[in-house]
């Protein structure tokens, strides 16, 4: 189910960093990410300030904020902070 861009989530659970991935998050997306946590506002605003310090792709899913990166033949996907 898609989900509807202007609907007003909270935002919690930011990524932490490394957490075992191949590559840690870009610096800049978790410290937008970390400014997100506790706070309300819809989903297009929080995607936007997202965009705003990658070139990564940014998508939501169920539930969640991601960040899709491409490394020569390499994908990663951050889960960058949990909403409701």
């Amino acid at each position: 189910m898609a989900q509807k861009t202007n609907a007003i989530k909270t935002f919690f659970d930011p990524h932490p960093g490394f957490a075992g991935a191949t590559i840690p998050i870009p610096d800049k997306v978790r410290k937008v990410a970390r400014k997100l946590n506790g706070k309300s506002m819809t989903l297009h605003q929080a995607v936007v300030k997202i965009q705003a310090v990658t070139n990564g792709a940014v998508s939501i899913e169920n539930g969640w904020i991601a960040l899709k990166l491409s490394e020569s033949n390499a994908k990663h996907i951050f889960r960058v902070i949990r909403f409701r």
